[in-house]
């Protein structure tokens, strides 16, 4: 990209159109282009930032630009804020003179595909075959994505636009006609197998993705005994203890109207539901209401109350063996903080979503801690439920994180320790 980008400097250029289509994360506040030697612990070496890219494009100063990011934005994702990365992508278009972002999904969500192509990339293209014009306007691109997956609440494109509309992608010629058809007869000869299964083959075929709950159950205490197996490395071993608590309700979860938010707004099929709790305004209100003894007259009065029905948290709507995982890495020494990675979860007979956070414990006195809970960043991912290995792999990428943020840490204490 470099040396394209080197190549084509100084010249006048109409248009530059970067598509992009893989595996995406947003962290820290920053989307990474994820490559194939990703390595987590070298997150800035094994991936490509947006930043950069952008940085790159403003150089050539086109009178227009394009980027199409078909990626996840949920690999591990932040939901501190729902909104944060439509506003990262809509700031990112500053210094561009006309811009045309189209992306996969929100930052909460997966970009999905089948064996074939991503369904972002085939809207794509069905945008551009199914034009009744010549002209393929980006705007008639934009509609159709967005009229294809208005029923889909699991996938919702975003589009941030500068721009007047009447920019083209394209005029469709003899050419580009033939090869749109040839790519669909492609499509329709490769998937005729599947069109010609059986319904019952079909049925069969999907229930392989569900499990029982019984198999359930067997998964969630696999992940208590891989928990169980979790040892730090050389760099800390010596500097802390290792304990691991598995909570069997959420009474010690912070924020967990955080979660909460996220099963009332998205569309899921897991087995848990937002709670809520009653706000009086005057609290002597309250104190009526549940002073009195007769339900009736309990009930009556709470009518007349005012009362507000606030977002509490969340709670499973299913028995499992524990609810939480509380994993504290314990200072040895009184001049490091002690820290903790709280992890939860949610099932469904198709997949399981974690949730993390990461954070330190703040020393009140020698002999009370309380967890900084303030500025906790929720982070959470989903895997198939079938897929045990790829789960198992999830779990120890939680611990590596947290492992990985007590190192940092102390490096930028002790800036001579070497990495």
């Amino acid at each position: 990209m470099t040396d394209f980008v080197e190549s084509h400097k100084g010249q006048t250029i109409e248009e530059v159109l970067f598509y992009y289509t893989g595996h995406g994360e947003f962290y820290n506040n920053e989307f990474y282009y994820i490559l194939s030697d990703f390595d987590q612990t070298k997150r800035k070496q094994t991936s490509l930032q947006n930043m950069e890219i952008d940085n790159l494009l403003r150089t050539l100063t086109p009178n227009l630009v394009v980027k199409v990011i078909d990626a996840c934005q949920s690999g591990t994702s932040y939901i501190k804020e729902s909104g944060a990365i439509t506003k990262y992508f809509d700031d990112a278009k500053q210094g561009f003179k006309r811009c045309y972002f189209l992306n996969s999904s929100l930052s909460s969500q997966s970009s999905f595909q089948n064996n074939e192509m991503s369904f972002f990339t085939k809207s794509f293209v069905s945008a551009i075959k199914e034009n009744k014009s010549d002209d393929v306007r980006y705007k008639s691109i934009i509609d159709f994505i967005s009229d294809e997956f208005e029923n889909i609440g699991d996938q919702t494109p975003f589009f941030v636009i500068q721009a007047d509309y009447t920019e083209k992608f394209c005029t469709k010629n003899a050419n580009l006609k033939k090869y749109l058809v040839d790519f669909e007869s492609a499509k329709l000869e490769s998937t005729s197998g599947t069109k010609s299964s059986s319904l019952l083959e079909l049925v069969q075929k999907e229930a392989n993705e569900y499990i029982t709950k019984e198999k359930a159950v067997e998964l969630i205490e696999k992940i208590r005994i891989e928990v169980g197996k979790f040892k730090l490395g050389d760099t800390t071993k010596d500097l802390y203890e290792l304990e691991a608590t598995f909570l069997e309700d959420y009474k010690q979860i912070p924020r967990k109207i955080v979660i909460g938010k996220w099963l009332k707004d998205n569309t899921h099929p897991f087995f848990a539901e937002p709670t809520y709790r009653k706000i009086y305004e005057n609290p002597q209100d309250a104190i009526k209401v549940f002073a009195t003894v007769s339900i009736l007259d309990q009930f009556k009065r709470e009518k007349q109350a005012e009362v507000r029905i606030e977002l509490d948290g969340y709670e499973l709507k299913i028995d499992v063996p524990f609810k939480a995982i509380a994993i504290n890495a314990n200072s040895k020494f009184p001049n490091l903080y002690s820290y903790n990675m709280t992890v939860v979860f949610l099932l469904s007979k198709k997949a399981i979503r974690f949730f993390y956070f990461i954070s330190n414990y703040n020393e009140e006195s020698w002999d009370n801690r309380k967890l900084l809970t303030k500025d906790i960043e929720w982070k959470t991912i989903e895997f198939k439920i079938t897929d045990t290995a790829t789960i198992n792999d999830g779990v120890k990428s939680f611990f590596l994180e947290f492992e990985t943020k007590i190192i940092k840490d102390i490096q930028g204490k002790y800036k001579h320790v070497s990495e």
